[in-house]
């Protein structure tokens, strides 16, 4: 048994309406966009070698024309993820030099169960 976090994430945050990309390589071409990433994912092992629950990062980059539209997403963005159990534990407003997409940077994480 395991838990593989990232087909429950990405409905959770396609869920949302806005352009949703699992992985930082592929590029989007709509704006809002969300795309996130595994930051890691490591097992508590019970004695018979089975895993009891896993301790789950996720790394989620909202991205958007302003400011404030940005905001909006991050509070819809953490809402979803609060609803599937995962607690924001990390915000940042990433520097945008002039004409660049503004970016905010969070982090997630959860205790999971195994399916």
């Amino acid at each position: 048994m395991t838990y593989n976090p990232k087909p429950e994430i990405y409905a959770k945050l396609k869920s949302l309406g806005y352009t949703c990309i699992q992985g930082s390589q592929e590029t989007f071409t709509k704006t809002p966009a969300i795309t996130f990433t595994l930051g890691s994912k490591s097992a508590r092992y019970e004695l018979d070698k089975k895993p009891s629950v896993y301790d789950v990062e996720v790394v989620v980059d909202v991205w958007a024309n302003d400011s404030v539209t940005a905001s909006g997403i991050v509070d819809e963005v953490e809402a979803a993820m609060l609803d599937i159990d995962y607690l924001l534990t990390y915000s940042t407003d990433v520097p945008a030099p002039d004409g660049c997409l503004y970016h905010t940077n969070l982090r997630f994480s959860a205790i999971k169960e195994p399916n």
